[in-house]
């Protein structure tokens, strides 16, 4: 289908335009004051944009495994769709339990750190 260089190119496209799209949505739910439900929505979209996975089990192409699960459900082409939901939660759930690890430890930081340098940055 492609060539190296041209699939190394697609790739690369594709990547900026995730970024951007992760960026607006960074900017769209930068609104919400609860980190607990803002976070998790930054979490949930980056592994929606930036999932990749084998188009077919034998060869080593990639792409993006929402790309191909909508596809596959639009246009009723192939047999994909449990193997993209299930790449898809997996990835999502690991993603999700990094990110629970570390906000509790960042919250233990935050209640244990000395009294001083909470006064000093105005969180009460």
């Amino acid at each position: 289908m492609f060539n190296e260089t041209e699939y190394e190119t697609v790739w690369l496209v594709y990547l900026a335009a995730a970024a951007c799209g992760w960026l607006v949505w960074w900017k769209m739910t930068s609104f919400i004051r609860w980190w607990f439900i803002r976070e998790p929505l930054w979490v949930a979209m980056a592994v929606l944009l930036f999932t990749p996975v084998r188009v077919d089990p034998m060869e080593p192409a990639q792409a993006p495994a929402t790309i191909i699960l909508l596809l596959d459900a639009i246009l009723d082409t192939g047999d994909n769709e449990a193997r993209m939901l299930g790449d898809l939660s997996l990835v999502m759930g690991l993603a999700m339990l990094a990110y629970i690890i570390f906000a509790l430890l960042r919250a233990a930081w935050i209640r244990w750190r000395p009294v001083e340098t909470r006064y000093a940055r105005g969180q009460h």
